[in-house]
């Protein structure tokens, strides 16, 4: 049996990061989250490949830094209507 944790992969999508110097100054930022196991940021693919063992909790963080760096992560907001519900 392995006892150790799985790690995820994440990517994120980047809007604004126009050269390396732009994929630097994220990189810096997010290495201060510590979940973060493994980081790369791909200034020509705009994104950033993050690894983590928490990644529903390391996702918000990792936006909210690299918003407030002034560089932008594209979302989409949708709905989904609940059928069948009794209660």
């Amino acid at each position: 049996m392995d006892t150790k944790e799985r790690t995820e992969k994440l990517i994120i999508p980047l809007e604004g990061v126009a050269s390396e110097h732009c994929a630097l100054i994220i990189k810096k930022e997010l290495k201060k989250i510590p979940e973060i196991l493994v980081l790369q940021i791909e200034w020509n693919n705009k994104r950033a490949l993050l690894e983590t063992k928490n990644p529903s909790g390391i996702l918000p963080k990792a936006i909210q830094v690299i918003r407030g760096l002034g560089y932008r992560v594209p979302t989409i907001k949708k709905s989904f209507s609940v059928l069948k519900m009794s209660c």
